[in-house]
């Protein structure tokens, strides 16, 4: 008896093990091809060719070559009034290929301009620029010698600014320096933390409990004009601009998909997904969304249809800040270093 009780709750075991068995029919997989070891948690990554410049934290920016892997150079501060000062939080960088810059900025900070040419070669080039409560930034060199930034200001809503290139010499010593030459700024009633543009015809901003606000240019450096706003559940923190539409992650509320012509009528259609998932940023690539998760790692959505939304797997890796598309692979920047993964569908 005691023989046939046994194997009966053997076999019922069996049978909720097999029931509760996740489906993974249709599920995408990745693989990790590396991991460049940043010393300081990877908050932000650009990429200019195979090169990866990362906003390393408390480590600094730090320049990786993504085919040998290797790290190129690492800058832990900068000299100001002759006082090196060191990073406290790098958590922003951006490069402008044209006039070989980086630009950087600590959490809630201004932003600072490097010149970047080749592995040997970096300078700070002062003042900082914008405002000291810059959340996020969008630049656009409008020709050698020039470039345009838009920043979300968590004070002062939207900011942008023309900047030209300034040289003069004192002693036969060239000193270069980044000069304003007209911009303006846009008060929203919201908090801005996130900003995307296509740099020709829309700027997207997320406005923290006010939801999403997307505006119209004329051109690149025209005054931006607002469309309209549509709130969403939860905290708008990022934004992607498509084009189509906009991709919005709202914390602990997931995800949004709202198509632009959303913002010029009242239907005001949209997708909410990844509902019980607290959504940080997201990258859009082709068919593919990549949520950053925090502790959860990333998800990873099939967006073939963007108001119907597939999920395709959730991936613990360590704790991710961003991500960001390099050629057909993924850099995922986390606590544990810049990951290096390719996604298989």
């Amino acid at each position: 008896m005691i023989i046939i009780k046994n194997l009966f709750i053997a076999l019922m075991l069996l049978f909720f093990t097999s029931c509760s068995k996740p489906n993974s029919e249709g599920l995408w997989s990745v693989i990790e091809e590396s991991v460049l070891i940043t010393d300081g948690f990877a908050r932000d990554v650009d990429v200019q060719g195979n090169n990866a410049f990362v906003a390393a934290g408390q480590s600094g920016l730090q320049v990786w070559d993504l085919l040998s892997r290797n790290k190129l150079n690492d800058f832990h501060g900068y000299v100001e009034a002759g006082e090196f000062l060191e990073f406290d939080d790098l958590a922003i960088v951006k490069r402008d290929s044209v006039n070989n810059l980086i630009f950087v900025s600590e959490s809630n900070k201004d932003v600072k301009i490097f010149y970047f040419e080749s592995e040997d070669s970096i300078y700070y080039r002062s003042p900082p620029i914008m405002s000291a409560r810059t959340r996020d930034l969008k630049s656009y060199p409008t020709f050698k010698g020039q470039f345009i930034m838009f920043t979300a200001d968590n004070d002062d809503g939207m900011k942008w600014g023309f900047f030209n290139r300034d040289s003069s010499n004192i002693l036969g010593i060239e000193l270069i320096s980044w000069v304003i030459d007209g911009g303006g700024e846009i008060y929203t009633p919201g908090k801005p933390i996130g900003i995307d543009s296509d740099g020709i015809e829309f700027i997207a901003m997320a406005v923290d409990q006010m939801g999403v606000e997307l505006y119209s240019i004329d051109s690149l450096g025209s005054e931006p004009l607002l469309i309209n706003r549509i709130d969403t559940e939860g905290n708008a923190e990022k934004v992607v601009l498509t084009e189509d539409g906009l991709f919005v992650a709202c914390d602990d509320a997931g995800a949004y998909y709202i198509p632009k012509i959303s913002f010029l009528n009242e239907d005001n259609v949209h997708k909410r997904f990844a509902k019980d998932l607290t959504v940080d940023h997201i990258s859009v690539k082709d068919n593919i969304a990549v949520l950053s998760l925090g502790s959860k790692g990333i998800a990873l959505y099939d967006i073939s249809d963007p108001l119907a939304p597939s999920e395709r797997g959730i991936f613990s890796i360590g704790y991710v800040y961003k991500t960001k598309f390099w050629g057909d692979n993924l850099l995922v920047c986390s606590r544990e270093g810049l990951q290096v993964l390719t996604i298989a569908q």
